[in-house]
Parts: structure tokens; sequence; C-alpha cells
């Protein structure tokens, strides 16, 4: 049978009648074609400049055509209004196009022109750098410093009172005024003279009452005799 190996006695035997370090044959790797993908591959440039070149002149023939034809704005005899709409868009179509083009090249002109000022302008600044901003309050004392709590205390120093601000600072003004330690302290005398004014009050505050209820009592019998 063909397809059943020979015998390696056979084999042996063949092979020492054809010998060793032969030329390859046809059959070999050498002569195969190769496949398309590869071919592709190696000839890119070529097919990518035949593409381009084809693409080029359909270009060429429709501007051509769209030149040589004239554009009917009429719808003609017997055409559906589908296949009008189709006609008019096919030969705006380049209009349209180059249209387009021209309107993208301004728009990149523009662009470059303010990437340029910008560039120039960033290049003026840089070799012409800004002045520092003025200080604000540059010649004026800073707070605190005309209280006499804010100078400096030794490590040992014994205070004798807790401190007394004089004056407010800046940012302070239109604030309440400054209280001492003193405010809201009244003297045993003040208390004494506090508690008689409010007992003087609480009994004027009763007397008003009683007379009114009175009053208004008055008021009520008078009514229950007319009646």
């Amino acid at each position: 049978m063909p397809h059943k190996r020979a015998k390696r006695s056979v084999r042996e035997q063949q092979r020492s009648q054809k010998g060793t370090d032969l030329a390859p044959s046809k059959e070999s790797l050498s002569h195969e074609a190769l496949p398309k993908s590869v071919v592709r591959v190696l000839n890119a440039a070529q097919i990518r400049e035949e593409w381009k070149t084809k693409k080029r002149t359909l270009e060429d023939k429709e501007e051509s055509r769209a030149k040589k034809r004239k554009i009917s704005s009429s719808i003609q005899p017997r055409e559906s209004l589908q296949h009008y709409n189709k006609r008019v868009e096919n030969d705006m179509r380049p209009l349209v196009r180059n249209a387009v083009h021209s309107s993208n090249a301004v728009v990149r002109n523009v662009r470059k022109q303010q990437l340029s000022t910008k560039a120039t302008s960033s290049r003026h600044h840089s070799d012409n750098p800004p002045s520092p901003p003025p200080v604000k309050r540059s010649g004026q004392p800073k707070d605190f410093q005309s209280i006499s709590s804010s100078a400096p205390k030794r490590l040992n120093d014994i205070a004798q009172a807790p401190p007394e601000f004089t004056r407010l600072p800046g940012r302070l003004k239109g604030s309440a005024p400054p209280t001492t330690t003193r405010t809201g302290v009244l003297s045993l005398a003040q208390t004494a003279l506090m508690a008689q004014e409010r007992e003087k009050a609480i009994a004027r505050y009763r007397q008003l009452k009683a007379s009114r209820r009175k009053a208004n009592n008055d008021e009520v019998g008078e009514r229950g005799k007319g009646v």
C-alpha cells in the first residue's frame, strides 16, 4: 500500500543508493510560493502608494465630472423625489468637500497664529519679569507691639495681676470697650441697696395689682345692680 511506510532495510537501501549532500529538489521550501499575507506585509509601501494614486484619480474624475455637469435645481420629468434628492447630493458633494477642506485650512492657520503669539508673549514676560506687588502695612507697626503684655518676660518673673488692655488693636476697633478684672463685682453695700430696691419694687407691684382687682370688682357690682 502506498500509504504504508517501507521497512527499515528497504529505506536504508534507498538512502544508500541516493547518497548524501544532494541538491535540493523542486519540492523544497525554497521553491514554494509565499502566502498572500506575507506578500502584503513585504510590499506594504508599494500597495499603499498604488491605493493613494487610485484614490487621487477617482477624486479627480469626480471633480471633472462635477465641473462638466450642470446642477439642475428643478426636478426632472418622471423623476421621483428620492432620486432627485440623491442626484442633488451627488452633485453638491465635491463642492461641500472643497468648502470643508478650505475651512479646516483656515482654522489651522488661525490656531498656528494664536500659538505663535502666545509663545512670543510668554518669552517677552520671561525676559521682563513683573515687579513684586507692594507689601501692605510695610511701615506700620504690628499688632500687640505697643501693649505692655507683649513685652518679653523672663523665666522666673512673678505676675502680680492679670494684664489690663487699655487700648484695642487695629482689627478690634468698633467692638465692645475693654473690661477690667473688677467689672461686674459688687460690694456688700451695693448688694444691700439692690435688695432693698427689689423689695420696694415688689411691694409697689402688689399694690398696683390689688388696686386693679378692686376696681374690677366694683365695676362688676355696679353692672349687677343696674340689671
